[in-house]
C-alpha cells in the first residue's frame, strides 16, 4: 500500500525536487509574465474601472458592510478592502492595481512552475496560459489575488500556514468560502473513512444543494453576489465546459482507489462545478478558483490516461483559445 500511496499521492515531495535550474527558470518566467501583464494599459481591459474606483470606495464599503453586522463583513471580502484602503494612503489607484497585477501574476507563475516536475513544464506552461486560468491576472484581478494567496497555502508543508492562507484568500474573494467550507467537509468525511463511492454521492448532494440554494442563501447572509446574480448578472454556459469537464472527471475515477484517496479534494471540485453547472450562474467563477489544482492533478494519472488527457487538452486549449481570437479584443481588451 505504501508503495502505490507515494506513486500516487499527488503530495509526494520527490514529484516537486527540482535542480536549482529549474527553480531559477521558473522564476524568470513568472518574473517576464508579471512585467508583461503589469506593463499593459492600466485601463485598456475590461472591469479595470472598478478596480481603480476600490482604493477610494473601499473604506466607504467596510464602513457600510460592518454597520450590517458581522456576517456581512466578513462575506464581503474585507480583506481585499482593507488592502485597497491601506494603500490608497500612499499609492495611486493606478499603482496599486499594478501592485495586485504583479503580485497574483508572479506568485501563480512561480508556484506552480517551481513546485511541479520539471519534465512537465510544457504541459504547466498550457495549464497556466489556458484562458479561464490567465484571465484571472488580466480582468477578474481580485479572484487572480485570492487565487495567488490560496495557492501560497496549498503548497505549504505545514496544515497551519496552509488554512491561514485559505482564511486569507476567502477573505479576499468570497469563491473560496465555497472552496474553503468544501475542504473542511471533505475532510472530515476522510476522517470518517467512508468509501469513496459514499463520499461521491455527498459531493453531488452538496452540490445541488448549493447550485438551488446557493444564491437564496448569499441574500440572506449578505453576500453583495445573491443580489447581483438574482437581479440577472448571470452567466451564459455553452455546455463546452460541462462536456470537458465532464471527461476529465471520467478520467480521474479511472485511476483507482489510491489516487481518488489522495485526490478527494480535487474530486470534489470537479464533482461540485459539473453538479451545480446548470443551476448556479456563479459555479464557473468558484471552478476558476481552483481548475489549476484539477490540471496539475492530473499530471499524476497513469501513463496511458496521463497521454489521452493530454491530448485532449491541447484541443481543448486552442478550442478556447480559438474562441477568445474571434471576439474583439479577445473579450478583455477595450476596443
Amino acid at each position: 500500500m505504501s508503495t502505490n500511496i507515494k506513486k500516487y499521492n499527488f503530495y509526494d515531495r520527490s514529484f516537486r525536487i527540482n535542480p536549482k535550474s529549474h527553480k531559477l527558470l521558473s522564476f524568470f518566467i513568472a518574473l517576464f509574465f508579471c512585467i508583461f501583464l503589469t506593463a499593459l494599459p492600466i485601463d485598456g481591459l475590461v472591469d479595470r474601472g472598478n478596480y481603480l474606483l476600490y482604493p477610494e470606495s473601499s473604506p466607504i464599503l467596510l464602513v457600510k458592510n460592518f454597520s450590517s453586522g458581522v456576517l456581512p463583513l466578513l462575506v464581503n471580502e474585507p480583506l481585499w478592502l482593507v488592502i485597497n484602503s491601506l494603500l490608497s494612503f500612499f499609492i495611486s489607484p493606478e499603482n496599486i492595481v499594478r501592485i495586485i497585477i504583479a503580485f497574483s501574476t508572479f506568485s501563480t507563475f512561480y508556484l506552480v512552475l517551481k513546485n511541479t516536475n520539471k519534465k512537465y513544464f510544457y504541459m504547466v506552461m498550457l495549464f497556466l496560459l489556458l484562458p479561464l486560468v490567465l484571465k484571472n491576472n488580466l480582468i477578474h484581478l481580485r479572484q487572480g489575488f485570492g487565487v495567488a494567496i490560496f495557492l501560497i497555502g496549498w503548497f505549504s508543508a505545514s496544515n497551519k500556514v496552509k488554512y491561514f492562507f485559505y482564511i486569507c484568500a476567502a477573505l479576499i474573494h468570497s469563491s473560496f468560502i465555497i472552496i474553503l467550507l468544501g475542504i473542511l467537509g471533505v475532510n472530515f468525511l476522510m476522517h470518517l473513512k467512508l468509501s469513496h463511492g459514499i463520499r461521491s454521492i455527498l459531493y453531488v448532494f452538496v452540490g445541488v444543494v448549493v447550485g438551488a440554494m446557493g444564491l437564496y442563501l448569499a441574500q440572506f447572509i449578505g453576500a453583495r453576489q445573491g443580489e447581483e446574480y438574482s437581479n440577472g448578472a448571470s452567466q451564459s454556459a455553452s455546455g463546452l465546459g460541462f462536456i470537458y469537464w465532464s471527461f476529465v472527471f471520467m478520467l480521474f475515477v479511472m485511476q483507482g482507489k489510491v489516487f481518488l484517496r489522495y485526490n478527494t479534494q480535487i474530486i470534489f471540485f470537479l464533482i461540485l462545478y459539473l453538479s451545480t453547472y446548470f443551476l448556479l450562474p456563479v459555479t464557473a467563477r468558484i471552478f476558476e478558483s481552483v481548475v489549476l489544482l484539477v490540471l496539475l492533478a492530473s499530471l499524476r494519472f497513469k501513463v496511458k490516461y496521463k497521454r489521452i488527457f493530454q491530448l485532449v487538452f491541447c484541443l481543448y486549449f486552442f478550442l478556447v483559445w480559438s474562441l477568445h481570437f474571434r471576439l474583439e479584443g479577445f473579450g478583455w481588451f477595450v476596443s
